[in-house]
Parts: structure tokens; sequence; C-alpha cells
């Protein structure tokens, strides 16, 4: 059975999994067990390095680690976090453990209210990891990692997933807040579906109030990070 554990910082790691990187280090990387060692000590310079806030995501089976990555806060930028050095030994790739990774770091992501997007650097000839990483959400930006000092592969490009959270409205919100609040996106939903017109967008917007009342359907808003970026009506989500 594969175990999934989110490291919260590297440098309070403890010892027998710090021994048991280093010897994933030493399949995965093709390292020495001198060279794997100094990888160890690496990351724990990493991470004072560039690292506002980190955390690695580690996949094993008993105590042997068969999957790695780790993911930090952009330092100049608290809306953006960066997906960076993942591997899955060769025998244990096509089980789904890397996708099984990421999805730990979305979930993990969500404890932040900040963060709006995640981003990961790919080769523009892996079209393993171009493939992996559209299906995961991810969009190519074309652009060059830019932040720090951080250094990337000129032959990469920034792929970006935007974040995202449903939540409800607070039951004691009036309307009228409500509707203030939601009509900037409301309109163009509308313009979008059909509904054109003042009037007309308004008064379906008044029957969604008076329908949500009685439950009679689903209307929430969709959060990226602090900002309202869409909202969630009867099971559809709409996000300009």
């Amino acid at each position: 059975m594969i175990r999934y554990t989110i490291i919260d910082s590297h440098r309070n790691m403890k010892e027998n999994r710090r021994k048991a990187l280093a010897q994933f280090f030493t399949v995965s990387k093709q390292l020495s067990k001198e060279k794997a060692l100094e990888q160890v000590g690496f990351c724990d310079w990493y991470e004072s390095e560039y690292a506002v806030k980190w955390f690695e995501v580690v996949a094993a089976v008993g105590d042997t680690v068969v999957g790695y990555l780790r993911c930090f806060r952009n330092p100049d930028d608290i809306k953006e976090w960066y997906i960076g050095d993942v591997y899955v030994l060769k025998e244990y790739r096509k089980r789904k453990i890397a996708s099984h990774m990421y999805d730990r770091v979305f979930k993990e992501l969500g404890r932040y209210e900040a963060a709006e997007r995640v981003i990961a650097t790919v080769n523009k000839a892996n079209t393993a990891s171009i493939g992996f990483h559209m299906y995961k959400g991810f969009s190519d930006t074309g652009k060059n990692i830019e932040f720090a000092s951080f250094y990337a592969d000129p032959d990469e490009t920034v792929y970006v997933k935007r974040l995202f959270k449903v939540l409800p409205f607070p039951d004691d919100m009036p309307d009228e807040k409500i509707k203030s609040f939601i009509l900037p996106l409301w309109t163009e939903y509308c313009k979008k579906t059909g509904i054109s017109g003042k009037k007309k967008t308004e008064q379906k917007l008044d029957e969604i109030m008076k329908a949500r009342r009685t439950s009679k359907i689903d209307f929430r808003t969709i959060w990226s990070g602090n900002s309202l970026a869409g909202f969630r009506y009867n099971g559809e989500d709409y996000i300009p």
C-alpha cells in the first residue's frame, strides 16, 4: 500500500526519513550514496534560500520512498506556489503516484487563503510531462520562470493552474448584499447564456434569491485566493 505524507519542513524531517530519502535519490537521480546525502543537505539550503513557506509530499511503501516532490511559495508573491523536483521510482510508475502527489498539493494549498495559482516548469520536448500537466488542469504560459534568483532551464516553460474553492453565501447575508456582490459576474453570465437587458438580468437574479431561500437551487461563490472568481449555479460553474 502506498502512503502519502505531507512534510511541513525539510529541515524538521526525522532522521529515518532523511536516510530513506537519500536512498530514494541514489536510485531516482542515479547518485552515489555520498552525493545523495549531499542532495538531502542541499534541500535544507534550498528551503532556507527560496522558501517563505515550504512543504514536501512523500509517497512511501513501508519505509521505502517511491515518490517525491517539493512545493513552496513564491517569495515575491503570496498568491503563487511552485511545484518542483517531482520523481517516481521507475518500477512504481504508471500507478498514478505523481497524480496523487499533485492532488495532495492542491488539497494542502486549500489551507492557505491567499493561494490563487500553482505553477510548474515543463521542458518543451517532454510530451509525457506536458500531457500530464494538461490532464491535471495546467495550461502553458509560454514564459520562463521569474522570481527571486530562481533558475530554470531555458527550454522549460511555466505551466499554471488556478486554484478555486467553492463557498456558500453566509446564511445571515441579506439578499441585497448578495446581489450587489455577485451582480457584475451575474451580468456577464447572462450575456453568455443569452439573457440580455438590465431589467431581465436583475429580475432573474431576484428569482434566484427567492428560490435560494427555499433551497430549490444551489447558488454559491467560487473564490481564487481572496478574490471572487465566479459562482456556481445549479451545478454549473461560471468563471470568467
